[in-house]
């Protein structure tokens, strides 16, 4: 469990790994937080080895949650070809509840999992999507070293805009 102090706050905001027991936090709080559903295979996938979860307390209160999968170096892009060596993260998820953004939270998720990243060498980037007009989002990404690569064209099939933005942040 990795524990983060936040200067501006009064309580302490932990890191804790995802596992079985807490998969209902995670679910609620992805329903809560963003406009696509995701199934049941999502949520069993998160346990396994090559995945990266936390849920974020703040206090005693869950208030957020990131979700990787490491996945071969050009997948997000559609490039994938011949061995794979090589491979980037795929950032699925990543929130806070209203209430407590603006307090570092999503950027002590979001440097733990750059984190993680890292330590594996078989990892060259980290990679995500965000909804073409999700300006919020676009700004933290771009303000913490993500760059965007292109746009993808109906990306999301159940939303308006269904456009993303790829955005990567290269590690080597």
């Amino acid at each position: 469990m990795a524990t983060m102090t936040e200067p501006n706050s009064p309580a302490r905001v932990e890191l804790r790994a995802v596992d079985a027991s807490v998969m209902l936090k995670v679910r609620n709080l992805n329903t809560v937080l963003f406009p696509v559903r995701y199934t049941g295979t999502f949520y069993k996938c998160l346990l396994q080895d090559d995945q990266f979860a936390r849920l974020a307390y703040y206090g005693s209160v869950c208030v957020g949650t990131v979700t990787c999968r490491k996945q071969p170096l050009g997948f997000a892009e559609s490039n994938v070809v011949g061995q794979h060596t090589m491979c980037e993260m795929y950032m699925m998820t990543l929130g806070v509840l209203a209430p407590y953004r603006r307090l570092g939270i999503a950027r002590g998720l979001l440097e733990s999992a750059l984190a993680a990243a890292a330590q594996d060498p078989t990892i060259r980037r980290v990679v995500l999507h965000v909804q073409i007009d999700n300006d919020d989002a676009l700004r933290f990404y771009h303000k913490h070293g993500f760059a965007t690569v292109r746009m993808v064209e109906r990306y999301y099939k159940l939303l308006d805009p269904p456009h993303a933005y790829l955005l990567e942040y290269p590690l080597r």
